[in-house]
């Protein structure tokens, strides 16, 4: 008979999951169960600083009606799946799950751009949006790059949606 380790190795040869063993007494007789804890995407990098400034979505709005994207401003999106569905017109999708490896060439990309607004969906404390803003903030730094700077999108697409919904200037919808 299998332990139940054995089994979840078995079961669960390739994938990127840990397992903690929980140790419960009952009657008198210790029970382990083993609990599954998935590792999150960002684990296997660096936790940034979480303090890059928020634009809020007026201020957007004025800046896509009033400059240029890709010269002056670059809205990056940073949801890998939902941005079929609507994105802010102008915009770029550069996943969060494989941002970070690709910093270096990124930040060669769009460090010309003075303004780098990332934006998630709704651009929580820890999100996507604000982890990427954090990264390239402090790649900007450590290359003494100053003529580019890090935003996040403050309420993130639905909060920006919610107020633009109708503008097909500003939002774009597939």
């Amino acid at each position: 008979m299998l332990s139940l380790l054995e089994h979840a190795i078995r079961r669960y040869p390739f994938g990127r999951l840990s397992f903690r063993i929980r140790n419960t007494r009952t009657n008198s007789t210790i029970i382990s169960k083993m609990t599954e804890s998935k590792a999150q995407w960002h684990d296997a990098f660096p936790t940034p600083s979480f303090d890059t400034p928020r634009m809020s979505p007026e201020t957007l709005a004025e800046i896509i009606q009033q400059k240029t994207a890709g010269v002056d401003y670059v809205v990056v999106d940073a949801r890998r799946n939902d941005f079929e569905n609507v994105y802010i017109k102008g915009a770029i999708n550069l996943p969060a799950q494989s941002f970070y490896p690709t910093l270096p060439t990124t930040i060669i990309l769009l460090s010309k751009i003075p303004e780098v607004i990332f934006r998630c969906n709704s651009c929580t404390e820890t999100g996507r949006g604000p982890r990427m803003a954090g990264w390239y903030a402090a790649q900007l730094k450590q290359a003494g790059i100053t003529a580019s700077r890090a935003w996040i999108l403050d309420g993130g697409i639905k909060r920006f949606e919610s107020l633009y919904r109708d503008n097909d200037k500003l939002v774009m919808k597939l």
